[in-house]
This record gives C-alpha cells, sequence and structure tokens, in this order.
C-alpha cells in the first residue's frame, strides 16, 4: 500500500478518535480516563499510530517497531477483536445519533476492514510463528487488569462483561479468561493466513 492511501486511512482513524471524544461529551480528566478505558478507542489508537507510522515514518524506531510483522499482526488481533465483540455482542446496546453515531460507525465498521487491506498488502508475510500469540495476550491482559482497578476505585466499567460490581469478579475473570481464548483463537487465525500467503509469493522481508 503507498504511503498516501495508509495516510487516508490514519487521518481517517484519528478523525473518528478524536471526534468520538468531543461527540460524546466527554467532561473532565475523569471522563477522559473513561474515554480511554474502552478496548475499542485503544484498539484504534494503535492502528490509527501504525497507519500513521506507514505514510509518514516507517523507517523511524517507532515506524519500524509498528511495522514488524508480530506486531502489526497483534494489531490486526485486536481491531478484529473489537469489530467482532461490537457486532455480536454490543452493537444492540447503544443508541447513539448524530456525530457520535457516525464515529462510532467509522470507529467498528470502517477500520477494522481498512486495516485488514492494509495488513494483507503491506506487512510482509511469512515469517511469523506460533510463539507470537503469547506476546499477543499480554496487552489485553494488562488491559483487563487495569479494567478491574479502574473500576474499583472508580465505579466506571466500559462494558457489561466486565463490570465486576454487577455480575461480580469469577464472572469477570472467566470472562477475561474466555476473551484471552478468543484473541489466541484470532491470532492463530492470522498466523495460518500468514503463512499461507507466505507460501504463495508474499514477500518474507521488508
Amino acid at each position: 500500500m503507498a504511503p498516501t492511501g495508509a495516510g487516508v486511512l490514519a487521518i481517517v482513524g484519528w478523525f473518528a478518535v478524536v471526534g468520538q471524544y468531543f461527540a460524546t461529551d466527554v467532561e473532565g480528566f475523569a471522563g477522559t480516563v473513561n474515554y480511554f478505558s474502552y478496548f475499542t478507542i485503544l484498539s484504534n489508537i494503535l492502528v490509527a499510530a501504525t497507519l500513521t507510522a506507514a505514510a509518514l515514518a516507517p523507517d523511524s524506531r517507532v515506524g519500524r517497531f509498528l511495522l514488524r510483522p508480530p506486531v502489526a499482526m497483534a494489531t490486526m488481533v485486536y481491531i478484529t477483536v473489537t469489530a467482532l465483540t461490537y457486532y455480536v455482542m454490543l452493537a444492540s446496546l447503544y443508541r447513539l445519533e448524530g456525530w457520535a453515531r457516525h464515529f462510532d460507525h467509522i470507529l467498528h465498521y470502517a477500520m477494522p476492514p481498512a486495516f485488514l487491506l492494509f495488513w494483507l498488502v503491506a506487512v510482509p508475510k511469512g515469517g511469523l510463528r506460533f510463539g507470537a500469540i503469547v506476546w499477543v495476550l499480554v496487552p489485553p491482559f494488562v488491559y483487563g487488569a487495569w479494567t478491574l482497578l479502574h473500576g474499583a476505585l472508580s465505579g466506571f466499567w466500559p462494558y457489561p462483561f466486565v463490570d465486576a460490581a454487577k455480575i461480580g469478579y469469577l464472572d469477570f475473570f472467566r470472562n477475561v479468561a474466555i476473551f484471552g481464548v478468543f484473541f489466541a483463537v484470532v491470532a492463530t487465525f492470522y498466523i495460518l493466513i500468514d503463512r499461507l500467503l507466505g507460501r504463495h509469493g508474499w514477500s518474507r522481508s521488508a
């Protein structure tokens, strides 16, 4: 994918992340922390940052890191889980209007397939190993720990399936474990895709 294409997608991604912040009337420091406690926002920030690096500074230290095949695959996993979870579990729970609805659609419906296209055509294929799954799981479990700590202190729980105040801590940990398996399955799928494409002529090096 040409830098221009990655740049356009990056602009759309940042536009949605920043726009949703203002469209949902976030108030104060606590509201800002809550906003950035949604996995949707964090995964979309990672996507936008990766696309920005590809467009502007692929050879910088940050660019080389974000565009490394294992890291780009992890980003692909996170935005995929974001999209699938929203489609299956969350879409019916929200009744957004106006710009908030438009930004929500960009974050959940536009950016995941856009980044999939980027990952397919711009990230070298054929070099991923199944051991990468372990590292893919680290950020989601850190996110789970943050959600538990932040929720216990503030009373804010970003999603109903991690609302320990309502479902109890046992179900919280069970749901985190289930999502851990989900992340691992999605990562396995993308590693298999990587190997298949690598065998059929995709580049193995940047």
